[in-house]
């Protein structure tokens, strides 16, 4: 948008500036998941939904493949998929549940934790590309609105 159409249009309204958000986030996303599906392709790395599954286990405790289909919003099985594969390249490991005999948790072994490790490079490397295009006092402005809806997840919790 230009600034002389910005000054001659009508003001945007509440709903039309979520909109417009909302088509830059899944656009953004969409990017984002294409940049680093080319890139962990190319480097014979995990999938995106195989590092999110390594990204969940680092970070909470007690998982289960129903938990990790949950996190990815995908079926019991599709999630028992992806623990499998992960679980051929060594990248996790299942420990038995003490509560429950018929579940196991995930845990990741050195590997995965090192192979999480590096997509997470790469993904701030892709995000700073993107990124590059701000001001620094945009920069700022977006870090300082970011950090406050990252916030507002963890404040429900």
């Amino acid at each position: 948008m230009t600034s002389k159409k910005s000054v001659s249009s009508t003001p945007q309204s509440r709903a039309e500036f979520l909109r417009e958000i909302s088509k830059s986030w899944r656009g953004i996303k969409q990017h984002m998941h294409g940049r680093i599906s080319e890139r962990t392709r190319g480097e014979g790395m995990a999938s995106p939904s195989q590092c999110s599954v390594l990204g969940n286990i680092c970070v909470h405790t007690d998982v289960t493949v129903k938990r990790i289909a949950s996190y990815l919003g995908v079926t019991s099985p599709a999630a028992t998929h992806i623990v499998r594969e992960l679980e051929a390249q060594e990248l996790l490991k299942k420990v038995p549940n003490p509560d429950d005999s018929r579940s196991a948790f995930i845990l990741p072994t050195v590997a995965g934790k090192k192979l999480l490790a590096k997509t997470e490079k790469m993904f701030s490397a892709e995000f700073e590309k993107m990124l590059t295009v701000l001001t620094d006092e945009e920069l700022a402005d977006y870090a300082r609105l970011s950090n406050k809806i990252a916030k507002s997840f963890y404040d429900k919790q």
